[in-house]
């Protein structure tokens, strides 16, 4: 019984160990708490441990939200202040969409972090702060001339709690707004002082370095990022020296093929090919194979029927031979190739070639 219970305890504290590898911390996360369903204030509170800024136990919270990092300043008596840095990033898994079988990214899991901060920085954070007016400030939504139209741009978030007074401050893309936009100075300079004195790139970029390898994550869920294991890192740095020699042919190989095909009078009859596929050219310079893109294959369950599935698949078949056709005397065999070379193919919806290299050099 005494070696069960050992054993069980032992499993206990490894399976526990491994969330919190490197000072890490992961939550899992709940399709009941995400942004679509509670508050920013909820989530930080869910997922972050984070006490809710509106019901504070401090006379004085401040905390500020920016992509992946929350700061938090508090105090007890207004006079002595205490500071807080939350690190996150999202873990992804691949998974299999119901709708038409082709794998995709979902958000399994918070990868979370927790630094306390230099007290004296944090109180002459606080200090610059109360100083510039920032808490009085308004939100974006009240000052005129703020711009809201920008797309994928980042924004600041201002919380204050002060004796039991909240206030909230969103900020919508800052950086792009004109320079006579009332506040715009102040608000970036406060974030500018903020990132200096802490050095949240630094700490950042020290958070990333210790998430666990072979996975997917996202910092603000629109870039992701693989981080390699050591054995793919280590075939990635091998393979360099035949990444810069395809990278040192590259505008040759691609005004080559461009130039050719400009020669070539290109007419589809009647079949459609806008899918993307996958060129593969041999050592020779010659087109070896001709493959259609994993994202591009017909599924049953995304055709309308057996019969559609099966009319795109001919159709498909169509494409390749004529793209074979299309290549068949494109010859590069002056460069005396040292590797094989890649390109993506297509047709626009006005049947115009389009040929874009993907490789990652």
């Amino acid at each position: 019984m005494k070696v069960t219970l050992t054993i069980i305890l032992f499993l206990f504290l490894a399976i526990f160990a491994s969330g919190q590898e490197n000072g890490l911390r992961t939550k899992l996360i709940d399709e009941n708490y995400t942004w679509r369903t509670v508050s920013s204030e909820q989530l930080d509170s869910f997922y972050f441990d984070l006490q809710p800024i509106q019901t504070t136990k401090f006379k004085s919270h401040f905390r500020i939200s920016l992509t992946g990092q929350i700061i938090d300043f508090y105090s007890s008596d207004n006079s002595k202040y205490h500071g807080k840095l939350t690190n996150y990033s999202t873990e992804y898994i691949s998974v299999k969409n119901k709708d038409n079988d082709y794998d995709q990214n979902k958000e399994y899991q918070y990868v979370i972090e927790q630094i306390d901060l230099e007290q004296s920085n944090v109180e002459n954070i606080v200090e610059k702060f109360i100083r510039t007016g920032q808490p009085e400030i308004p939100t974006d939504t009240l000052i005129a001339s703020w711009q809201r139209n920008f797309l994928h741009c980042n924004g600041l978030i201002f919380q204050f709690n002060i004796n039991g007074k909240y206030t909230k401050q969103t900020f919508h893309c800052p950086w792009g707004q004109n320079d006579s936009v009332e506040f715009k100075n102040i608000i970036l300079n406060n974030y500018q002082t903020l990132k200096s004195t802490f050095q949240l790139d630094s700490l950042y970029d020290s958070f990333e370095s210790k998430l666990p390898k072979g996975k997917t994550y996202s910092r603000d869920g629109y870039r992701m990022m693989y981080k390699m294991t050591d054995r793919q890192s280590e075939s990635w740095k091998k393979s360099q020296p035949q990444r810069d020699y395809m990278k040192s042919i590259k505008d040759t190989v691609d005004n080559y093929i461009n130039s050719e095909l400009k020669k070539r009078n290109i007419e589809l009859n009647k079949i459609e090919c806008f899918e993307d596929y996958r060129l593969t050219f041999g050592k020779n310079g010659k087109l070896k194979n001709v493959n259609l893109s994993a994202y591009d294959k017909p599924t049953l369950k995304k055709s309308l029927g057996l019969s559609d599935y099966l009319e795109d698949k001919r159709e498909i078949k169509k494409c390749r031979r004529k793209i074979k056709q299309i290549f068949r005397d494109i010859d590069f065999s002056f460069l005396n190739l040292e590797t094989e070379i890649y390109r993506t193919f297509s047709f626009g919806l006005n049947n115009e070639i389009q040929l874009r290299d993907d490789t990652i050099y």
